[in-house]
């Protein structure tokens, strides 16, 4: 509908002209490439020079991003906007912008949204945006090339390519459409021929007064631009004899374009108005009287980009740890302690390492997500028995077997305490070694008789083999006898000299 106001403004102002800068975002593959979209805002199947798009796509973040930090893609070079800038709300509250995005005036228009703090604390956040964008330039191809993440990626155009310009009136109107700084373009399009024979072109315009149906709107920089422009569109002349004038409070102007009408050409007059609302919706009316003929034109506010955005709310814990016991001081500082983790169903597993008067990073989990905490076996050190070790701390649910399990709640982060007892081993006392024994003497296995003597004359043999067991038994006991007075008779003599 403003396509010749389009074209002028690109061929005088040089508009999409500019060198493409390359993007760098902190999130380059927030995009979904497969869920780019571009349909025409009137919904015609086919595309026309200057008619407006709509660009639709999906995206989602990683679970650290923060607010501050920025995602987006590249529009092919054959859209166009000129500061764009739009927000996506969340779908849980409308009045929360989890995104704010701009659209650059690069002839390849750059997209760039950056995440609010509504994302901080968050996991999965995700959601859709959509913006609008002009078809600036003609194109047969049926696909227009994207970038997202550094990778081209294709997409279908509407009917297949976009078309020359729409042909112009060939009866008096007035147009209007929203610019992409938020303000109104009204614009009075006037075919020569319909003004045969005339000295000047009068225009009297006025902008309707506010009541039940439309809303109010001024001009504030008291402007007017006027051309003319063959039937082809492409000899653009800027009119500059004119005369007129907006009134003081920027409601009306008066404007003449003095003859000769060229009847082959068509007269174009452009302005501004400021809304005095953007809510979507809104309407607001303009009435042009140019040379009896009255012209009026209705425009309803409508937002250029939105979106959706979502996440699901989140709480952390940290585990600091700590050393006690009579062998704390024994203990390397920098030992490490490596602690498991695991919670959701099936069970997902971690670990995280931490030292001594150290605290973890925070472990991000979706409230209301249950935690089993346990410390794997820690690190032997001479000298050092190790106790069980005791999980503390509001929330903590600890358990006889040294772990503990905890709940975590959204928007807040449970400070958990790990504590190991290392205790000092007894020394150890070498044992004594025994003395050596002496080898005991081995008595001989077998004793060898004494030779017998030999016996002379009549005499016995000295082994007594021949005497007879009672002699020998008899000789024996006075033998024996003999030798007990013997010890007795010494024993009293003894005693009679120790009492002399």
């Amino acid at each position: 509908m403003a396509a010749a106001a389009a074209a002028f403004t690109a061929a005088i102002t040089g508009v999409g002209a500019g060198a493409a800068i390359a993007a760098e975002y902190d999130h380059p593959a927030a995009i979904d490439p497969a869920s780019i979209t571009v349909t025409t805002v009137d919904g015609d199947e086919t595309l026309a020079q200057f008619d407006q798009v709509r660009v639709d796509a999906e995206w989602s973040v990683p679970d650290d991003a923060v607010g501050g930090e920025t995602f987006g893609f590249t529009l092919p070079s054959q859209f166009a906007r000129s500061g764009l800038a739009f927000s996506v709300p969340s779908t849980e509250d409308p009045k929360e912008i989890v995104a704010e995005c701009a659209v650059s005036s690069d002839a390849a228009p750059v997209v760039t949204c950056t995440l609010t703090d509504y994302v901080n604390g968050r996991t999965g956040v995700n959601g859709s945006l959509w913006f609008l964008a002009s078809a600036d330039e003609q194109t047969s191809e049926t696909t227009l090339e994207f970038v997202v993440n550094g990778k081209a990626t294709r997409v279908e155009t509407p009917g297949g390519g976009i078309t020359p310009l729409a042909p112009l009136p060939t009866e008096p109107q007035k147009v209007s459409w929203q610019t992409d700084d938020g303000n109104i373009a009204w614009q009075i399009e006037l075919p020569g021929a319909s003004f045969p024979g005339v000295e000047s072109i009068v225009v009297d315009d006025t902008l309707t007064a506010p009541d039940g149906d439309v809303a109010e709107h001024h001009n504030e920089d008291r402007t007017l631009v006027v051309w003319s422009t063959d039937a082809n569109q492409q000899d653009y002349r800027t009119i500059t004899n004119w005369t007129g004038s907006w009134n003081e409070e920027g409601t009306a102007f008066h404007l003449e374009i003095p003859g000769p009408i060229d009847p082959v050409r068509t007269y174009l007059v452009k302005y501004l108005t400021v809304p005095s609302s953007q809510a979507d919706g809104t309407s607001f009316s303009n009435v042009a009287n140019v040379n009896g003929v009255v012209l009026q034109d209705r425009e309803v506010w409508q937002v250029t980009g939105g979106g959706t955005g979502d996440g699901t709310t989140t709480g952390a814990f940290t585990v600091t740890k700590t050393v006690d016991g009579s062998g704390a001081t024994d203990v390397p500082a920098d030992a490490e302690y490596t602690l498991r983790y695991s919670y959701g169903d099936p069970a997902v597993e971690k670990t995280v390492a931490v030292t001594a008067g150290a605290a973890t990073a925070p472990v991000r989990l979706p409230a209301g997500t249950v935690v089993t905490i346990e410390e794997l076996t820690p690190p032997a050190i001479d000298g050092i028995e190790w106790g069980t070790p005791e999980f503390s701390g509001g929330g903590v649910r600890a358990s006889a077997d040294g772990g503990a399990e905890i709940t975590v709640y959204g928007g807040s982060t449970l400070a958990i305490t790990l504590t190991n007892t290392a205790t000092e081993k007894p020394p150890v006392t070498p044992p004594t070694t025994p003395p050596t024994p002496e080898t005991p003497v081995t008595p001989p296995s077998d004793v060898t008789p004494p030779t017998e003597l030999p016996l002379t004359g009549d005499s016995l043999a000295t082994t007594g083999g021949d005497v007879p067991a009672v002699m020998l038994w008899s000789a024996g006991a006075a033998l024996l006898l003999g030798v007990a007075l013997t010890t007795l008779a010494a024993v009293r003599t003894r005693r009679r000299t120790d009492q002399g």
